[in-house]
């Protein structure tokens, strides 16, 4: 097995012998419980700094490294120059005239003393100066003085902090294009469902030219040009999914179903990773992965249990399989009634199905797989992704990676050709060929962006 952070040859190690990535984990935020990634210095369900937030200055020790860890850095250390060599003579002289001194008697030690040249006391003679002529120079010196450099100084500072304010902050709340000019003419396929499925943040979807999205405490819906929204739900929600019955998300640990007449009906109660996939709706609850099958009506009809002991999942729809992970970290490829086509696999960690394939990162790229081998294929050489989506052009028939790396920054590759969409993105959801991200301000508070992938964005909430 290889590590995850670097990629070299570990075997069944769960830590890397070379820069101590741990291969298994998972950290919350500590206020609102939510999942968050390695490095991520922002919860993106509340905001809260978390325990990867660092305010100080990080100063790495082994510059030779190629590949360092956090045991590699040293923080809060000042460097100072001294030289032992130099100062070590200095004091070895000192001791030996003390230590020659000690060695007199004590008349020696006078007389050497006495010996010593003196200087001259010389007796300085107190100037007369005019009280008044003092008082005419003290003004002349402040107005003609140190009144301009008072001012020079204040403006100098004053331009050095609003510098800084304007260099600390990232937050862009214009676009550099028109919100008008996105029109939501791609529905979400699978592909982008299974993307914000893994997300368990929020999510997005577009059917039938209307946005649907968990936005900012609630589920919004937006039309094609962005010009008319409406409320759904008064609360976030996770996983959602919308077709032609109505649109299914989940609320508070609930998985609900609300037609388009705004008639809502609760279906599940205390579940995760709620995935529809037509009339069936993959579960898991106290850590054993189900299968519910409703009908036309969504009235249930049957609840089957399929594997025990599973943390999360993806499915491949489209060849009725699931990838798993069990509460050890343990891969395995099951189909739809728990029969296992895989087992004992690489933990693939954040990653999901399109067309067939996995989409999953490594630390040199994207690789994709049908598993019918133990190597993948590259899609995107890229070696600081740390999150990252798959989009699809249909009109062009391009493949397009999302991809935010470890500064946050949000860049979109296709076509050999890579384009920076955004500097400080915390996390993004794909929709079609367009991408969803957000960022926080100076109070962290929420902005939404929507861009396309040759970089022109807008926002579209604040």
């Amino acid at each position: 097995m290889k590590c995850k952070y670097c990629g070299v040859e570990i075997g069944n190690s769960l830590e890397c012998h070379l820069c101590g990535h741990k291969q298994i984990g998972k950290t919350t935020c500590p206020v609102c419980s939510k999942l968050i990634y390695p490095y991520q210095e922002y919860c993106s369900n509340c905001g809260s700094p978390t325990i990867y937030r660092k305010d100080n200055t990080i100063k790495k020790v082994t510059p030779d490294t190629i590949v360092h860890s956090e045991q590699s850095h040293n923080y809060n250390t000042v460097s100072e120059s001294y030289d032992y060599k130099k100062n070590a003579y200095d004091f070895k002289d000192s001791f030996k005239q003390l230590k020659d001194l000690n060695s007199m008697n004590y008349k020696e030690a006078f007389k050497k003393f006495q010996n010593q040249p003196r200087k001259k006391n010389i007796q300085r003679k107190p100037k007369q100066k005019s009280f008044l002529k003092t008082m005419i120079i003290l003004v002349i010196f402040v107005v003609f003085i140190f009144i301009p450099i008072s001012e020079l100084i204040i403006n100098t500072v004053t331009n050095i902090v609003e510098t800084s304010d304007e260099a600390t902050s990232s937050f862009d709340g214009n676009g550099n294009t028109d919100l008008l000019s996105f029109n939501l003419n791609q529905d979400s396929s699978r592909g982008d469902y299974n993307q914000n499925f893994t997300n368990s943040d929020g999510g997005a979807f577009v059917y039938q030219n209307k946005l649907y999205i968990s936005l900012n405490g609630q589920l919004i819906k937006y039309d094609a040009h962005f010009e008319n929204s409406e409320v759904l739900e008064e609360s976030s929600c996770d996983h959602i999914y919308v077709d032609n019955r109505g649109c299914f998300y989940e609320n508070d640990s609930d998985f609900i179903f609300l037609d388009f007449n705004g008639k809502r009906k609760t279906l599940l109660n205390e579940v995760s990773h709620c995935y529809v996939l037509d009339q069936k709706i993959f579960y898991i609850k106290d850590e054993t992965l189900y299968c519910l099958t409703i009908d036309e009506n969504i009235n249930v009809i049957d609840n089957q249990k399929i594997k025990d002991n599973i943390y999360e999942f993806t499915i491949d729809d489209q060849n009725q399989r699931i990838l798993c992970t069990n509460t050890d970290y343990e891969s395995q490829l099951i189909d739809f009634s728990g029969t296992t086509l895989k087992n004992k696999m690489n933990s693939y960690g954040d990653g999901y199905f399109i067309d067939g394939f996995f989409y999953y990162r490594e630390y040199d790229g994207i690789y994709k797989t049908d598993f019918s081998s133990d190597e993948g294929e590259l899609v995107q050489a890229a070696s600081d992704i740390y999150r990252f989506g798959v989009g699809q052009d249909e009109e062009n028939e391009k493949v397009i990676v999302y991809g935010e790396n470890y500064d946050n920054v949000l860049n979109a590759y296709f076509d050999d050709d890579s384009y920076a969409l955004y500097d400080d993105a915390r996390d993004f959801y794909i929709i079609g060929d367009k991408v969803i991200f957000f960022t926080y301000d100076d109070d962290y508070t929420r902005h939404y962006f929507i861009s396309s992938y040759d970089g022109e964005y807008a926002p579209f909430e604040e």
